[in-house]
């Protein structure tokens, strides 16, 4: 999941460990002497509105906040890693041939207005997410199911074209209980994917009534979005929050009465609040505070801090020169004092990167190719000027980040390190930050470098990472293509042995790293405050901006 912001069990010979530090640790039974329901108000900062409601569409951290809790995927991760467990459905399987794969709703199932949820919801969703008119960035991870392998070739302007394609999809409900999903070539990882927060069931009342509008964002989304999780939207108050109360149909009852997400994209006002007591969670700590809260008696106990597969990169336009030149983007990614990133700018929060996936997982292999290098930096530079890079396309570089004075410091900071090392006098732009999503997106990509952009682990298996930058994938923003690249990827996610998916994996991450359409920066950790009243949550190393998010969200609590 992209953050602003983004699991498999082979993957996990190495991820347990990793899991385990960040995993398990609770502030207390559920029960052990809450407050009153009245109290049970947990307020918290997701960053930046939502563009969209629709799950299938979602794919920031701040989206699936609410996604997440609002509807809920046929499976989960459990607190560990350790493998998924049913959410939606009560229990799965799979045929001897790994193509097959037959899961069964859980029974009593509803939506948020009482109406059973069928598998033919599922059915529904799924299509959706694979719609070529809906355009989902996660699109792409789903590409398993058989047709949908054909997904970049249909005409999306052409109904009857999508119709077919649609139609022609390994998804069935041969019973109201049963959702029967075919592969076109074994992925054992599958059962993963299923626990996506935008592969969910969907009403086909609520989208077919709202039409295009469907997941707007507006002060009337409550009576329009119907979902199956523990959470409904009661409150949206445009540009300021999203309130989100206990579903009375979900099979298990949240302790908390409201979970408020505020839109506070300034690290620094964030913190205040949550000194001064009006928020609970924090998304992180300012940089330049940092050893104040590990000095400060008090906030150091709130302090939350452990690992988590979550990495940061800057991304370059690889469509508009001078940056489709693979030695120019090389030279501007060694031209980076990462290590002093760390410890200037980030006061030692996290670890400098210049590897892709993260340490912690299968699959993590640590790299100097992009490592800070000011001298090859000049070497390259003065290789890509041979190849037609000139003076004046320098000059008009622009580094675009979303607006807040924490990503202010480290703009500068980039633009000074490719000044001091490059002699280039890149310009830094701050936008608005829905503004900075939409320039990314691949059908805009209006930008020259952008970031900081992080790529958060859905679950820690290498597919979930490397399909991020096949060509056409809706989450490869830098908008690469690189046919050696997307073969390497393309072997691994369909290998049936594990040894034969890392070799590829391997070899394709190397290619990255070689042809930097992104500049890899710093893995990050968890490093956030959370007020010693609230309880009940348990740490992943997946969880995004909410801890808990993922496998705790009716446990938590506010203590009396």
């Amino acid at each position: 999941m992209y953050s602003g912001v983004s699991v498999r069990a082979l993957a996990l010979a190495t991820a347990g460990i990793f899991a385990a530090a960040g995993c398990g640790g609770s502030n207390g039974p559920v029960g052990q002497n809450p407050a009153p329901p009245d109290k049970q108000v947990l307020r918290v900062n997701v960053d930046t509105e939502p563009a969209t409601l629709d799950p299938t569409q979602q794919s920031w951290a701040y989206e699936g906040a609410v996604g997440r809790n609002v509807f809920e995927a046929l499976t989960r991760p459990k607190a560990d890693l350790s493998d998924v467990e049913g959410a939606a459905a009560s229990s799965w399987t799979v045929s001897g041939d790994g193509l097959t794969w037959t899961f069964k709703i859980r029974s009593g199932e509803k939506f948020s207005d009482g109406t059973p949820v069928t598998a033919s919801d599922f059915v529904y969703g799924y299509k959706r997410l694979l719609d070529p008119t809906v355009a989902a960035a996660y699109e792409y991870n789903f590409e398993m199911i058989a047709g949908a392998s054909g997904y970049a070739r249909v005409d999306a302007k052409s109904a009857s074209a999508v119709r077919s394609f649609l139609n022609g999809l390994g998804l069935s409900a041969p019973d109201p209980q049963t959702f029967v999903i075919k592969l076109d070539h074994p992925a054992p990882y599958f059962k993963w994917v299923t626990s996506l927060w935008v592969a969910v069931p969907l009403k086909k009342a609520d989208v077919d009534a709202a039409g295009a509008d469907f997941g707007a964002v507006t002060a009337d989304s409550a009576a329009k979005i119907h979902g199956n999780g523990p959470f409904v939207i009661s409150e949206l108050v445009p540009k300021d929050h999203i309130t989100l109360s206990p579903s009375k149909q979900y099979r298990t009852q949240a302790i908390l009465q409201k979970v408020i997400l505020y839109y506070i994209s300034d690290a620094n006002v964030e913190f205040a609040k949550f000194q001064n007591g009006e928020l609970d969670m924090t998304r992180g700590v300012p940089n330049p505070d940092v050893p104040t809260v590990l000095n400060d008696p008090k906030l150091s106990k709130q302090l939350l801090r452990g690992p988590t597969l979550l990495n940061y990169w800057i991304n370059f336009n690889t469509t508009r020169a001078p940056l489709n030149n693979g030695d120019l983007r090389l030279a501007l990614a060694k031209s980076l004092d990462r290590e002093s990133y760390i410890k200037n700018v980030r006061k030692g929060v996290g670890t400098s990167a210049t590897y892709f996936i993260p340490n912690g997982e299968r699959g993590y292999e640590q790299s100097d190719t992009q490592k800070y290098d000011c001298n090859q930096a000049k070497q390259l530079l003065a290789k890509a000027k041979t190849a037609g890079v000139t003076d004046t396309q320098l000059a008009g570089l622009h580094y675009m980040y979303p607006a807040s004075s924490a990503r202010k410091a480290s703009s500068e900071f980039f633009q000074q390190q490719w000044k001091q090392c490059l002699g280039l006098n890149i310009i830094v732009d701050a936008v608005e930050g829905q503004t900075y999503a939409n320039k990314l997106k691949t059908s805009v990509h209006d930008f020259w470098i952008a970031g900081v952009s992080g790529w958060q682990a859905d679950y820690p298996d290498g597919q979930n990472w490397m399909d991020l930058f096949v060509t056409g994938s809706g989450n490869n923003y830098a908008v690469w293509s690189n046919k050696q690249y997307d073969q390497l990827v393309q072997k691994a996610d369909n290998a049936a042995k594990q040894t034969d998916r890392d070799t590829a994996y391997s070899q394709a991450q190397k290619l990255l790293e070689q042809e930097a359409p992104v500049m890899f920066l710093f893995q990050d950790e968890k490093f956030l405050l959370i007020a010693s009243k609230v309880r009940g949550y348990h740490r992943s190393a997946i969880d995004d901006d909410w801890i808990g998010d993922v496998a705790t969200a009716t446990t938590m609590y506010i203590a009396a």
